[in-house]
């Protein structure tokens, strides 16, 4: 019995001290939305130095302007508080150098920024622009083509899927894969079952990208009959998480001498904005401060515990988590977090935990280990 009652000391013991340990460093989730990279900048100057220094400034510039952009909703970008090149490295953590190359008067690179998130959530709030920053898991986007009638997905021509695959990395909150179109994607699904909303196929297709699920865009390029230019409406369709009937269409008009790539580019970066914004109105944050959740962690020892802090640690929204019971079954926390509840849950759904409510308690838990009862 003595043996018993130390070990359990020790244990608890243990877990505090392991709840303890990092509490104050930002989540690797909270550096990843808060970090803007290869921001490309070409320079010429008299001298290199002076090149340089011009680059440096104007890649910070766009880094700042990409960070806010990924944060917020497009309707509310002309809101967004336009800083001087002197007051934006206030905002900045540090910065790195992915490429560069430089000549006697020329400087080319690549840069990464890092941003201090705080200070930028009190900039947006202080200009009272919503903002979310919550990130999704990767989701997978298949191009499907339809002109004359005839809808393709893996079969040539196809210039939606082409310029899809030759975007560049996204900067926003969803990360968006998109199939290579080998013989295992083929088989696994055609142009027909992808318009139909093949709830398996689409999840196999998924799976195998490692991606929590797929997204259809579909564009239908037709001929404006007012202007005579092509027109293309793209509808994005998704099983088990209905798009809106009011966000799920937008048509786009060829401008006046846009070739077809060009086109087709825009139609990519309009429909990428939009499927972010979908995500992003589901998590926006309010301007109130942080609530608190009281939640209790069932465990079955330390591991557990260090496993599923570890999973909480990553979610950007958590401003800070307060242990209030430590026991080897379970660990009771207060949660202190940015927005309301929906937005907690799925933030914490991101992170691979699921939050359920039980006889008055708020569990959280890895997902898939609820069961329900058979019968």
């Amino acid at each position: 019995m003595l043996f018993a009652h130390r070990l359990k000391s020790a244990l608890i013991c243990a877990l505090a001290v392991y709840a303890l340990i990092g509490a104050g460093n930002a989540s690797a989730a909270e550096d990843e939305v808060f970090e803007v990279r290869n921001i490309a900048v070409d320079v010429k100057a008299e001298t290199a130095a002076e090149a340089r220094a011009q680059a440096l400034r104007e890649a910070e510039q766009k880094a700042f302007k990409t960070m806010l952009a990924r944060l917020t909703l497009r309707q509310d970008r002309q809101n967004l508080p336009t800083l001087s090149r002197t007051d934006i490295p206030g905002y900045v953590r540090d910065f790195s150098v992915a490429q560069e190359k430089a000549s006697s008067v020329r400087y080319i690179a690549r840069l990464n920024y890092r941003f201090k998130p705080e200070p930028i959530r009190e900039l947006l709030r202080a200009y009272n622009v919503p903002f979310a920053e919550t990130s999704s898991k990767p989701m997978l986007v298949l191009p499907v083509f339809e002109n004359a009638a005839s809808a393709v997905l893996w079969d040539e021509p196809n210039p939606w899927r082409l310029a899809w695959q030759q975007r560049d990395a996204p900067d926003g909150l969803v990360p968006l894969i998109v199939p290579i179109g080998d013989l295992n994607d083929i088989v696994t699904i055609g142009a027909a079952d992808a318009l139909a909303g093949s709830s398996l196929k689409l999840a196999t297709l998924a799976d195998r990208y490692a991606a929590t699920g797929s997204i259809v865009a579909h564009l239908n390029l037709t001929v404006d009959p007012t202007t005579g230019a092509e027109a293309s409406t793209i509808t994005l369709l998704r099983p088990f998480d209905p798009i809106p009937v009011e966000a799920r269409s937008a048509t786009l008009i060829q401008l006046s001498g846009e070739d077809m790539p060009t086109f087709m580019a825009r139609a990519v970066e309009d429909t990428v904005n939009r499927i972010d914004d979908l995500w992003k109105r589901r998590n926006l944050i309010s301007n109130v401060g942080t609530g608190v959740m009281a939640i209790t962690v069932p465990i079955g020892g330390l591991t557990d515990w260090l496993q599923i802090k570890k999973q909480l640690a990553s979610i950007g929204i958590i401003r800070r988590t307060e242990i209030v019971l430590l026991s080897r079954e379970q660990v009771r926390v207060n949660v202190h977090f940015a927005g309301g509840a929906e937005q907690l849950t799925t933030a914490l759904e991101q992170a691979n935990l699921s939050l359920l409510q039980e006889s008055g308690e708020w569990l959280v838990m890895p997902i898939g280990a609820f069961q329900p009862p058979k019968g």
